[in-house]
């Protein structure tokens, strides 16, 4: 058997899966915290010891595996296999990473936007059906990503949907629908900055969790609203640690697509929680090996 290492490294954590080269899952490793470790050499090696580990603790030989894939947040350049000036990754900022790995664990490796692979796990996992989808990874940042006819858009230089650096009213687009936002609007209202899963637990019974997820959504929904109004996407399905307070934003997310986005109102568009989160991220990734194994596109321009 082949199999494929998949690395989903976030704004916050890591960690490895392994795959089947049919895009199995056998192994997914448990998170580690990049707050652990003293800078970019100590995380890298964090990394590789995780990798390493999920081979060993396999049984899994290294001749059989096919390639290792890593989802990053943006952006980076997919081809050159580096992470660019991302900020929500700082300490990798300009880093080589693809060279970097390939040495370091002697199997090559590949790379590709976290949103970008989380939206082709999704659409490979459940919506296969569906001629354009919409994934949208909610965390440390905000990461978009499109499938269109069953193959990823990366537009033409392989920076598209980037759209969480965008300039809004509020400042950058993310900046309203990421954890910084919460913890800053806990801060305001209860004195100190809470977790989203701290005023996740308060929601529904008190009245300053509920204003909080309420603007949440109300924020978030008028984001989705420029990507309908730009994409009439059949499916928008939500990810990210965020996701897990969906039930919390939901309503008011709702109520403002209504508001601003004909074809919400229209067609039936899907607006909904992922089910498997990183395990579509992961599963992209090993899709991405895949790929460049066996040669063929998933990408169009």
């Amino acid at each position: 058997m082949k199999y494929i290492v998949a690395i989903d490294i976030g704004g916050t954590t890591f960690n490895t899966g392994i795959f089947s080269e049919s895009l199995n899952e056998i192994f997914i490793s448990n998170k580690d915290k990049i707050r652990y470790y003293d800078g970019k050499e100590q995380v890298v090696d964090a990394i590789i010891k995780q990798v390493n580990t999920a081979i060993d603790e396999n049984n899994i030989i290294r001749d059989d595996i096919l390639g290792i894939g890593i989802a990053s947040p943006g952006p980076l350049d997919s081809k050159k296999g580096i992470i660019l000036n991302t900020p929500n990754l700082k300490i990798f900022q300009n880093y080589k990473i693809v060279n970097d790995f390939t040495k370091k664990l002697k199997i090559d490796t590949f790379i590709e936007n976290d949103a970008n692979l989380f939206s082709l796990g999704e659409w490979y996992s459940q919506y296969r059906k569906n001629s354009v989808i919409i994934g949208v990874t909610l965390g440390t940042g905000l990461g978009f990503g499109m499938v269109i006819n069953g193959k990823l858009f990366t537009g033409g230089s392989g920076l598209a949907m980037e759209y969480g650096l965008s300039p809004f009213d509020w400042g950058l687009c993310e900046e309203a629908v990421c954890i910084r936002y919460i913890r800053k609007r806990a801060k305001e209202l209860y004195g100190e900055e809470l977790s989203p899963r701290v005023v996740e637990e308060y929601y529904p019974n008190d009245k300053k969790a509920v204003q909080i997820y309420d603007e949440y959504g109300r924020n978030l929904g008028i984001v989705l609203s420029h990507i309908v109004n730009m994409i009439d996407p059949q499916i928008i399905t939500i990810g990210g640690g965020l996701s897990k307070a969906f039930k919390c934003f939901e309503n008011s997310m709702r109520l403002t697509l209504k508001k601003h986005a004909p074809s919400f109102n229209l067609n039936p568009i899907v607006v909904s929680q992922s089910i498997l989160r990183e395990r579509s991220t992961m599963l992209g990734a090993s899709m991405l090996v895949k790929n460049a194994k066996d040669k063929e596109s998933l990408f169009i321009i």
